[in-house]
């Protein structure tokens, strides 16, 4: 069922390391590792051919490439990094992935994978792996910290589902057939019978990537993009320990829905591997990151310093100020 497969966010990472971060942290990055040499005051970022480039002049030069993009990835830095702790487990499970990445790139590139890990780097502006994935790791803590604070806002749900799926899955009828009436059926009695839904999805979910885990999908919200419209409707209307009747999806067949979680004490407490919070912005609805980062910088109490181009600009790719706009025009 391949819309459902789950995103493995940990792959996603690696990928993303070198993908989409330009050069725009490097110097402040690396600010803290400088000699200390300063030119009339102002550190130097860098020098070329024994020519000083201030910290200034670095950051006009990256402002007439990039324009307001470098300021927006600066201020997601500097929002980060006021807002999220560097943790032990964070440093741990930096070190742990990269290692990985590190083997992946050996394996990959042979006796040429530090040069080409070092150059892949350059890209991203961040000094070693583990500092990238540290970074990635404080991003979902901001962003999951946003998701716990809006939990009714965001419609927040733990689900399990059971998969019937189409007797003809290239060409389905608009109807159920008999034979899929029948896989139904079987659900029903079992459920109805006191089979606890968990052990029902084990033995007649015919979704193999959730059934070995009693059809547990995660932690979903009214944000997701990547789940049925159908399904995604059905979920979100049950509450806590509601299962829902069968749902028709025009793509996969028919789902059995099971609400585990709908507050967050019940959603805490669940018996998962990972943080749900964690689970969902992770996982999937990668969507928060720009309004947990407006949130963030309206606490810390950013200015843009009359710069009204700019504060309109910085609203937008922030997803704010939208509606304000049109009420003028």
């Amino acid at each position: 069922m391949g819309k459902f497969l789950k995103k493995n966010w940990f792959i996603a990472l690696i990928a993303l390391i070198f993908i989409g971060i330009s050069v725009y942290y490097i110097y402040d990055t690396n600010k803290g590792k400088l000699k200390g040499k300063t030119v009339n005051g102002e550190d130097v970022a860098y020098s070329v051919n024994n020519e000083d480039i201030t910290a200034s002049m670095f950051y006009d030069d990256m402002y007439k490439t990039n324009g307001e993009d470098t300021i927006m990835n600066l201020i997601m830095q500097s929002v980060i990094n006021q807002s999220v702790e560097t943790t032990d487990e964070m440093k741990t499970q930096a070190e742990k992935q990269a290692k990985s990445i590190r083997e992946s790139y050996q394996s990959q590139y042979g006796s040429s994978y530090l040069e080409e890990l070092e150059a892949d780097l350059r890209t991203t502006g961040y000094a070693t792996v583990e500092d990238y994935l540290i970074e990635q790791f404080k991003l979902s803590k901001l962003n999951a910290d946003y998701a716990k604070a809006h939990f009714d806002e965001l419609q927040i749900r733990n689900i399990s589902y059971i998969l019937i799926q189409y007797e003809d899955q290239t060409n389905p009828a608009e109807e159920a057939t008999d034979d899929e009436k029948a896989r139904m059926q079987a659900v029903d009695d079992a459920l109805n019978s006191g089979t606890d839904f968990a052990e029902a999805a084990k033995q007649f979910s015919e979704d193999t990537s959730t059934a070995p885990d009693g059809g547990v999908l995660g932690t979903i919200d009214n944000k997701v993009t990547s789940l049925d419209t159908s399904f995604l409707q059905a979920a979100l209307a049950l509450n806590e320990g509601e299962v829902s009747d069968w749902v028709h999806s025009a793509d996969f067949g028919y789902f059995r829905i099971k609400c585990n979680a709908s507050t967050p004490e019940t959603l805490e407490a669940l018996d998962t591997t990972a943080d749900p919070y964690s689970d969902l912005v992770n996982t999937y609805d990668t969507t928060l990151t720009t309004l947990a980062m407006w949130e963030k910088m309206q606490e810390i109490g950013y200015d843009f310093h009359g710069d009204a181009d700019l504060e309109k600009n910085m609203l937008e790719a922030f997803g704010q100020g939208l509606e304000e706009s049109e009420e003028e025009e």
